[in-house]
Order: structure tokens, then sequence, then C-alpha cells
């Protein structure tokens, strides 16, 4: 890791490496080390923060945004 005055190694808790262990897993397993709710469930948020953002920061729900999801599936 790089500091304001070293150098100093991660200590292996941190950093690519755990992550890395769960993309080997997936590709071994086949199985998402995420379920499918909770990554909707995200990407819900992110949608959230931005439609808040396009409306100068107004408080928008996940539910509103969940529904206006399954609204234009229809």
């Amino acid at each position: 890791m790089y500091g304001e005055n070293s150098i100093e190694p991660l200590d292996g808790n941190g950093g690519y490496n755990p992550l890395l262990v769960e993309v080997v897993k997936f590709f071994e397993s086949g199985q998402p080390p995420v379920s499918a709710e909770e990554t909707i469930e995200i990407f819900a948020f992110m949608e959230a923060a931005d439609e808040s953002k396009r409306q100068g920061g107004k408080i928008v729900t996940l539910e509103s945004v969940m529904q206006k999801a399954k609204a234009s599936l229809k």
C-alpha cells in the first residue's frame, strides 16, 4: 500500500485478493457470491441516487425505483 511516507505490503486481508477468491469460486461453481435479489437492490440504489441527482437532490426511494422498473416490464 502506498502511503505518504512509505510503501507497506498488504497483510492479505485487503486489496483485490478476497475479490479474486470469490471470482474464481464463481467461475468454478457457477454460483454467484451475491444473490439476484441483492444485486437488483444494489442497482436500484444506484438508480435512486442518479434520479435524486437529476431532480436536484430530491428524496427517491428504492421502492419507487423498483415500481418504475416493474412497470417498464409490462
